[in-house]
């Protein structure tokens, strides 16, 4: 029966080894790096509002929807927005993404909900909504910004 070592040497096979140990290092570092604080769990009623707001300002509607509290109007009031936010021109998109979000105030409003009073450096129009607390976190609440208008 022939060897099969291939013509490696044992410190050719070790480089490879460290080299594969290395790679697998360094791949583990970069995925841990790619999750920015945009995917971070909201611990507070400010983290909530502000990646929402912030997500929402750069166009990542797929992450900011990991901090919309889930329920069918909540989902039909986001789409609106982010469809909104696509009928802007090129310009508008770029002013939006580059304004900076100013936090008003924080009201607690119990335990689970607080009061979120924000506006945008690009248009300065105040604007509320709900914060609450699940246990994935602080979402938004939009039904409290935009409630249904009933007929």
């Amino acid at each position: 029966m022939q060897d099969a070592n291939y013509g490696l040497t044992l410190p050719m096979f070790m480089n490879i080894k460290a080299r594969l140990v290395l790679f697998i290092g360094f791949l583990a570092i970069a995925s841990s790096c790619n999750m920015g604080v945009d995917e971070m769990k909201a611990e507070s009623a400010l983290d909530g509002g502000r990646y929402y707001i912030e997500n929402c300002m750069k166009g990542d509607f797929k992450i900011a929807k990991k901090y919309l509290l889930a329920s069918p109007q909540n989902q039909a009031i986001f789409d609106s927005l982010s469809a909104q936010y696509f009928l802007l021109d090129k310009e508008g998109r770029q002013q939006l993404r580059q304004a900076s979000i100013q936090i008003n105030e924080i009201r607690s409003i119990d335990s689970t909900h607080s009061s979120f009073d924000y506006q945008n450096s690009l248009d300065k129009i105040a604007q509320k909504m709900m914060v609450v607390s699940t246990p994935e976190g602080w979402k938004v609440d939009l039904q409290y910004s935009y409630p249904q208008k009933t007929k």
